[in-house]
């Protein structure tokens, strides 16, 4: 987006966007300009839109106007509504007024950051396979403010930031939007490796040969029916010094078919990977915006097929972390491969762990496609977390890990069960095993993504700016 400075009506060359809110009326300049009074023409509810033609007596040939409710209740979240159903319909560059959005308590700062953010978010599509992507027109956003003055600068700053969030959502939703023989975890690697290439990171990349080595178990069971070797990847993000660092992890499994325990259906089993894609965009947020933080983001990724060589019900796997897994169900392969990534982030002393992944269908039964499943071992750190879903306006919810969920994993043959084998709290069961490995004195939290993730076939990008939140 760019900001313009030095902006007349009379010499305007694009559409404008006009945002107005119930208790305010329309600029005096345009009335006169246009010769009509169009405030009782224009609907001014949330997310409402006008469309005016200027009929030859401006330079441009319509006015958007966009209706913001009352600005006494005008907040984030129905800012970001009302941006949201403007940015779905913009399909050329327009210039957007920034000072008739501004409230007592949102600024010209925070309106323009969430505008670029939102709009990005907003003309994302899919890209049909063997046809261009879409190419998102520039928008402009103008400001009142003297031209240098520092206020410019902050917008600019904001507008810049509020982009590059943008992009990088989007960017986890073209990865998981990929198709799943497009997007193998050798795919996946590669596009580790070139993020990191991108922004001068560091990329340590543990193949098949170096997993078998560590005997990292998890990873390898899961991975044991598929001709698709896996890995574990892991991109450094040094830019606090030497300050202690913190692992954001991801589920990276490109296609689930539930192995032996075969799914009915796995039609979109390809977001299986959205914690993989997600941890690839908070690193590219926290590299452009040069976040002050040491994140580690770590990515095990693998397929779950079936073959001759998959792992069985009843097989006794034993993990990186040497405690024993007795498989109930090869369809709980995610919890697998992610245990194994959380033994391996501790190894790097990292003192606090943001696991995310599309876990459970049990928490997107609880909690359907509106809140995202949350659990953890430390109420500060939670609350942290909480808290930074807040501020971007996306919803979380806390969930129960009590002993008895834990209980449910009792195994006569081994450490624990991968699953307690009954539909019954299965996203609390499954944060249980992944606790197990999860050392005394780490903070962790772990976010099931499996209802908000994906929904009705598109990959959202949810938690993407939440933990970015967290993390810089």
């Amino acid at each position: 987006m760019k900001l313009l400075t030095d902006y007349s009506y009379k010499k305007g060359s694009r559409n404008l966007i006009y945002p107005i809110y119930e208790d305010r009326r329309i600029d005096a300049e345009i009335t006169n300009l246009l010769g009509f009074d169009l405030n009782d023409e224009i609907e001014k509810s949330l997310g409402t839109l006008t469309s005016v033609h200027t009929l030859g007596k401006l330079p441009f040939s319509k006015i958007i106007f966009l209706g913001l409710g009352s600005s006494a209740d005008m907040t984030t979240r129905s800012m970001r509504k009302a941006l949201g159903a403007l940015s779905e319909k913009i399909k050329d560059s327009m210039d957007f007024a920034l000072r008739f959005a501004v409230t007592e308590t949102l600024d010209e700062t925070a309106i323009a950051a969430i505008y670029a953010e939102t709009y990005q978010m907003s003309q994302y599509e899919e890209q049909i396979q063997g046809h261009d992507a879409k190419v998102i027109p520039k928008q402009y956003v103008i400001s009142d403010a003297q031209i240098n003055s520092q206020i410019n600068i902050q917008i600019e700053e904001a507008l810049t930031t509020g982009e590059i969030i943008g992009k990088a959502v989007n960017y986890e939703k073209i990865l998981a939007d990929t198709p799943a023989n497009l997007m193998t975890p050798s795919i996946l690697v590669q596009k580790a490796q070139e993020l990191a290439a991108r922004y001068h990171m560091d990329c340590t990349i543990l193949d098949m040969d170096k997993l078998t080595e560590m005997k990292a178990g998890g990873i390898l069971a899961v991975n044991q029916g598929s001709d698709e070797p896996c890995a574990i990847i892991c991109i450094k993000y040094q830019g606090n010094g030497n300050a202690p660092f913190k692992a954001y992890i991801g589920k990276g499994l490109t296609f689930d078919s539930g192995g032996y325990n075969i799914k009915s259906n796995s039609y979109g089993m390809k977001y299986d990977m959205i914690g993989g894609a997600s941890v690839l965009a908070v690193m590219e947020i926290l590299a452009a915006t040069k976040a002050r933080t040491n994140v580690y983001g770590i990515i095990p990724t693998t397929e779950n097929m079936i073959s001759g060589h998959g792992y069985r019900p009843q097989d006794v796997i034993t993990t990186l972390s040497g405690k024993t897994v007795e498989i109930v169900s090869t369809d709980a392969e995610g919890r697998m491969i992610l245990c194994d990534a959380i033994t391996y982030a501790q190894t790097l002393d990292v003192t606090h762990i943001i696991d995310m992944a599309t876990l459970t269908g049990a928490c997107a039964r609880a909690l359907g496609t509106t809140y995202t499943g949350i659990f953890s071992n430390d109420d500060d750190f939670c609350a942290e977390f909480q808290d930074a879903a807040n501020r971007v306006d996306e919803k979380v919810w806390r969930l129960p890990m009590d002993q008895e969920y834990r209980d449910m994993l009792k195994s006569n043959s081994a450490d624990m069960k991968n699953s307690a084998g009954k539909p019954l709290g299965g996203a609390s069961v499954a944060a249980n095993f992944l606790q197990e490995f999860v050392n005394e004195g780490v903070k962790w939290v772990h976010v099931d993504v499996a209802g908000t993730g994906e929904v009705d076939g598109h990959a959202t990008g949810v938690m993407v700016r939440t933990v970015a939140e967290v993390l810089k």
